[in-house]
């Protein structure tokens, strides 16, 4: 299996991700037997769920410290001390200090809702056309026809969370929230080994969605994915809200997670760096706050 690159904004290089559990995520999909199991067993939601219960007992409290040292996590940046916790998954959903990620609060500028791996995807004909990976409609995204047809030729936002990454993700801009709905039953990993196996993820995994009237970008599509071993994606407003630029909107309990941004026809132009290299099928890391693009009216 090749080495999947990253674009590092900050240091301004290309450097290799450090993959979880590589080998099994190489064995779930690149081989048959893999397949047949992630199909029959790992992508169902009980699966997610009896691990994710796991790493909520006291006993899992000892796999923190590994965690840490494996990725290189800056503890300095957490808000609470490390023997604080209670648990793994309260390690995972932990708050990082206000100062640690500083919200661009320029109106123009469009921040990322979380720290994450950025792709960007054209919307052809209602479809998200990624470099690499199957394609796939926005109605098949949000099931739904007629809203689909408001996004037709925008721009979809793919930020993919590691399991490393802070959990927890933002509203974009100031604006209005409406209620999130739900759709999808499975759980499958989000990372690129799973992606280009071109099974139908996006279509199927649990998702929750709403649509934010913003006050820059215009109406938007925000959808939060669940994937392998998430156990529950927490959600601060589900019967929609005034929101402000900044403010959390929810986070992810134990498991790489995806965030979906969707943007009508010319409504945001997307920062030259992570265009350049997402038109290569190379994410570029970008941080919960931080400016990624302006909007273009």
């Amino acid at each position: 299996m090749e080495k999947i690159s990253l674009y590092n904004r900050q240091t301004k290089v290309l450097e290799e991700e450090i993959v979880a559990l590589k080998h099994i995520m190489d064995f779930m999909y690149s081989s048959k037997t893999g397949l047949y199991l992630t199909e029959k067993i790992l992508k169902k939601k009980y699966f997610s769920m009896v691990y994710g219960n796991t790493l909520k007992t006291p006993s899992s409290k000892k796999r923190i410290d590994a965690f840490i040292k494996e990725h290189k996590i800056d503890v300095t940046e957490i808000e609470r001390p490390i023997e604080s916790f209670n648990s793994f998954n309260d390690f995972f959903i932990r708050k990082l200090k206000n100062e640690s990620r500083p919200i661009d609060l320029r109106g123009n500028v469009l921040i990322s809702p979380a720290d994450a791996r950025l792709n960007i995807y054209p919307i052809k004909d209602s479809t998200i056309i990624p470099v690499k990976g199957s394609q796939f409609t926005i109605s098949e995204l949000i099931q739904d026809d007629i809203l689909a047809k408001k996004y037709n030729n925008g721009l979809c936002l793919v930020f993919r969370l590691a399991p490393a990454d802070y959990h927890r993700f933002c509203f974009i801009d100031d604006g209005e929230q409406s209620e999130v709905k739900q759709t999808g039953n499975h759980y499958h990993s989000v990372h690129p080994i799973a992606l280009k196996s071109n099974l139908p993820i996006f279509q199927e995994n649990y998702r929750e969605m709403c649509e934010i009237k913003t006050k820059h970008f215009s109406d938007i599509l925000s959808i939060d994915v669940g994937a392998l071993g998430v156990s529950k994606i927490v959600q601060n407003y589900r019967t929609g809200t005034i929101c402000k630029k900044g403010q959390e909107k929810g986070y992810f309990e134990f498991g790489g997670s995806t965030t979906i941004l969707i943007f009508q026809k010319n409504r945001v132009k997307v920062d030259g760096d992570i265009r350049e290299y997402s038109n290569q099928g190379i994410e570029s890391i970008v941080k919960y706050g931080s400016r990624i693009g302006l909007a273009t009216y």
